[in-house]
């Protein structure tokens, strides 16, 4: 008896391979590093809401760095970032609203708070996408893809 498969779980499958292959070039250290150097160094918050906060940022970061690497190939091939960006800025725009979502409900504030929170939000997830870009060109340059 033949075994069926879809192609919707082929793709999956090697969807997670990949992400698994490009997350080990992903320095956890240096993410961490980054989310003191973004958020922790200008908010001051309690012991129980920083570790909290940090966690969810480390989150966002490996999110924006796949979503880079992901879409790398277009760069690969000739796109700018900038141009590649606009391919998935709904997705980019999502992580940056629950960061700085997840900041104004866990410390409130005003509304000059939630514009800080969101433009350090943005900074970082920007800044995540194109690395993992960068790496995802890397990658399909080297033909590790």
């Amino acid at each position: 008896m033949n075994l069926i498969t879809s192609f919707s779980e082929k793709r999956r499958t090697k969807q997670w391979n990949y992400e698994r292959r490009v997350l080990r070039s992903l320095s956890i250290s240096d993410l961490r590093k980054d989310v003191h150097q973004h958020f922790m160094t200008t908010i001051y918050m309690d012991r129980v809401s920083n570790m909290y906060l940090e966690d969810f940022c480390v989150d966002v970061g490996i999110d924006a760095f796949l979503l880079g690497s992901e879409y790398g190939r277009f760069g690969y091939y000739g796109e700018t970032a900038e141009i590649t960006k606009e391919r998935c800025i709904d997705d980019i725009d999502i992580y940056i609203e629950q960061a700085s979502g997840q900041f104004l409900a866990w410390l409130g504030g005003s509304e000059a708070d939630e514009e800080r929170y969101k433009q350090m939000s943005e900074t970082f997830v920007h800044q995540w996408w194109e690395r993992g870009f960068n790496e995802g060109m890397r990658r399909y340059k080297m033909k590790l893809h």
